[in-house]
C-alpha cells in the first residue's frame, strides 16, 4: 500500500522516500497556509525534505487510515521539534504537535496520484507567538 510507503518516508525522514510513494506524474496539494501544488516526485521530494529539515526530528502520528477502493483517507498529527525556517516561518525552538488530514486518490496499481492535504495552519502559525 503506498499509503503506508508515504508514512514510513516521513517517519524514516526521507523526502525521496514520501516522494517514491506518488506515482511519477504524482501531485500534492497542500490547501492550508501558505499552500502549495508539488507536481511529480522531484518537488515532492523537495518540500518534503524542506518540512523534515526544519522539523529534523519529525515524526508522522497516525490517528486513522481508511483505504475506499482507488482512494484513502489517513488522518495524522506531524510532530517534532521547529528547529529549522520553514517560508514564512522562522525556527521557534517550540515542539509542535499539526493535526491534519490527507485525501489520496490511487493509480490502479496503488501508487499515489494525487494528494490533498488539510493541515490546522493556526495552530502552526500560532508557534509565531
Amino acid at each position: 500500500m503506498s499509503v503506508q510507503a508515504l508514512i514510513d518516508g516521513w517517519n524514516a525522514r526521507r523526502g525521496e522516500q514520501v516522494a517514491a510513494a506518488f506515482s511519477p506524474s504524482g501531485v500534492r496539494i497542500e490547501f492550508a497556509k501558505p499552500g502549495a501544488r508539488l507536481e511529480g516526485r522531484e518537488a515532492i521530494a523537495a518540500q518534503a525534505n524542506a518540512y523534515m529539515t526544519a522539523v529534523p526530528d519529525c515524526r508522522l502520528e497516525v490517528r486513522n487510515v481508511e483505504e475506499l477502493g482507488r482512494a484513502a483517507i489517513l488522518e495524522w498529527t506531524y510532530a517534532g521539534t521547529h528547529t529549522g525556517d520553514i517560508p514564512g516561518l522562522a525556527a521557534s525552538g517550540r515542539t509542535i504537535s499539526l493535526p491534519g488530514v490527507s485525501i489520496y486518490r490511487l493509480t490502479e496499481d496503488g501508487a499515489l496520484e494525487e494528494e490533498r492535504v488539510y493541515w490546522d495552519a493556526a495552530t502552526l502559525f500560532g508557534l509565531m507567538d
